[in-house]
């Protein structure tokens, strides 16, 4: 391979790699806003103020305590509480992503170009392209339903409030 032909593949391969970055924590911010929505939803107090310094778990565990002191809506409580659940099962492998670089290496042993995320504190905790790809599908999914949930969850909550 020419040299100009190995610029154009690490232009490429960076580019991808920058764009699935991009997508995955695109994905995290929704699930991220939706814990202000459920904070602003679920509470007369300005919570979604009062908690924006707060971390994502500080977050989520008032959340929880919001969703379980809702008299009634058991099903959708439990479908908010499933998507809660997935949303902190994601924060670790967020982290990694978002606070460690992407490298890309040569394996000497398969010659050839080798790329991903190294956790700085454990190398061998490497998320690949594929892993991105596969954290950013779970993260829209637990968006989607967290955003699902919440809208049952008010709609149900402000009638209640007003009867």
């Amino acid at each position: 391979m020419t040299d100009q032909n190995w610029n154009d593949y690490l232009r490429d391969l960076r580019a991808e790699l920058a764009q699935a970055l991009g997508e995955a924590i695109w994905a995290f911010a929704m699930i991220e806003r939706q814990t202000y929505e459920y904070m602003r939803a679920l509470s007369s107090e300005p919570l979604h103020e009062l908690m924006g310094g707060q971390m994502f778990g500080a977050r989520m565990t008032l959340i929880k305590k919001l969703v379980n002191r809702l008299e009634g809506q058991d099903d959708d409580k439990a479908w908010a509480l499933k998507y809660i659940d997935k949303a902190e099962s994601l924060v670790r492998r967020r982290n990694t992503i978002v606070h460690n670089p992407w490298q890309i290496w040569i394996d000497f042993e398969s010659n050839s170009f080798k790329s991903g995320i190294k956790k700085q504190t454990d190398e061998a905790a490497t998320i690949d392209l594929k892993a991105m790809r596969e954290f950013t599908a779970e993260a829209r999914e637990a968006a989607s339903g967290f955003e699902y949930a919440l809208t049952q969850l008010r709609t149900r909550s402000h009638h209640a409030r007003s009867e």
